[in-house]
């Protein structure tokens, strides 16, 4: 899978693909050079999942920003212009 294949994953598919690497690395009959495999790819994996957190955080935060700013220009009562 290349890195473009792996950064278009759902978030929901990439976090349970993590749960199920936890789950192998919880089964005593893994190897130690399969479970570092796993472990190493479940590091991966954990951290393309909270730089999508991260991003999806900094998205809502825009976003609240954005309505908070039309919600105080809403409270305004608008300027009269002298007669």
């Amino acid at each position: 899978m290349n890195e473009t294949t792996k950064n278009d994953e759902r978030f929901e598919d990439q976090l349970g693909r993590l749960e199920e690497i936890v789950a192998r690395l919880e089964d005593e009959s893994v190897g130690l050079e399969e479970a570092l495999e796993l472990f190493e790819g479940g590091m991966e994996l954990a951290r393309r999942c909270r730089d999508r957190l991260e991003e999806v955080e900094q998205r809502v935060s825009q976003l609240l920003e954005i309505e908070d700013g039309d919600a105080d220009e809403e409270a305004e009562p608008p300027e009269e212009e002298p007669s």
